[in-house]
């Protein structure tokens, strides 16, 4: 969706949105998850909107000239980050549009039309403001989850924790001893030490698959999330443990010794089980109701402008 794209539905119009595209992957991932959608309830062009700075974005905000003739009138203008916000907020003054942008601004909400904010940065929805658990993630095409099959993905080293290699194997091999049934399927990410993952995989065996992550896809990744009964990730994986979520699987968070709270980790309280909470017996357990929020941003978008655009 990253190019001008059309659903082609029998609207009157399509919604022209224009995207502006960042430097940081997690905003990528997000706008994408929230631009899927939306273009489930509307047809959208999506187009890849300039991102300028400096002294010709000052020119444009000052002459009402955004440089991007080439392109219709946006209804929406959407990115994340700050080094769109400032480009969004001189495209809108040129040519219209209402600004949606995927990050806490750095001036004040206000200027924009609608902020889309995770509540562990300390915000409440408002009419300016949606106020969202956690990350955006892309939805998936729901289909049955395949039964008695598992994932599990490895980050790495992180601030607010204390990494402990011996207790991620033993983490990992209490799992398995208790689901001897199932089907693992065990990666890796660009965080995950050499020596760690040449001991996971050592753990593969008739029932488990370890498969590093410089052999595998997003789109295995995305495959494996979608049909996973159960998906345990290092709490690193926040983007993944929501893209779990909305996948609607049971989702189980590995667990070290604490260096300090973290409010984004906590934030995942009632959604996920923590290791040491199923160690003493709590089943992990689908989000109910289905947790989507990428859909309940794209609903109050809809409502609230285009449906009596498209």
């Amino acid at each position: 969706m990253s190019e001008t794209k059309d659903s082609g539905r029998g609207a009157s119009r399509a919604v022209v949105v224009w995207w502006f595209r960042g430097h940081l992957s997690p905003y990528e991932d997000q706008t994408h998850g929230l631009l899927k959608a939306l273009e489930a309830r509307c047809p959208l062009q999506v187009y890849a909107a300039p991102v300028i700075g400096g002294g010709k974005l000052r020119r444009a905000f000052l002459r009402r000239h955004y440089p991007a003739a080439n392109l219709p009138d946006p209804d929406i203008l959407i990115g994340a980050g700050r080094e769109t916000q400032w480009a969004m907020l001189a495209a809108r003054r040129a040519r219209g549009g209402r600004i949606v942008t995927l990050s806490n601004p750095s001036w004040p909400r206000r200027r924009f039309d609608l902020c889309i904010i995770p509540t562990h940065e300390g915000v409440r929805s408002s009419s300016r403001v949606i106020a969202t658990r956690g990350l955006l993630a892309s939805p998936g095409t729901p289909h049955p989850k395949m039964q008695g099959t598992g994932l599990i993905v490895i980050g790495g080293p992180a601030l607010q924790y204390r990494w402990s290699e011996e207790q991620l194997i033993a983490q990992i091999s209490e799992i398995f001893s208790r689901h001897p049934d199932f089907r693992w399927y065990l990666t890796t990410t660009t965080q995950t030490p050499a020596e760690t993952e040449r001991r996971l995989q050592q753990l593969s065996g008739q029932n488990v698959l370890c498969v590093p992550h410089y052999e595998v896809d997003s789109k295995w990744l995305a495959t494996r999330l979608q049909d996973a009964e159960q998906v345990w990730l290092t709490e690193d994986n926040l983007s993944l443990i929501y893209q779990a979520l909305t996948a609607g699987a049971a989702v189980g968070v590995l667990s070290f010794p604490r260096r300090k709270l973290d409010r984004e980790v906590a934030a995942l309280e009632g959604l996920v089980v923590f290791f040491p909470e199923w160690q003493a017996g709590t089943a992990l357990h689908a989000p109910q109701p289905p947790f989507d929020e990428s859909a309940r941003c794209a609903a109050e978008i809809f409502q609230r402008w285009i449906g009596n655009v498209a």
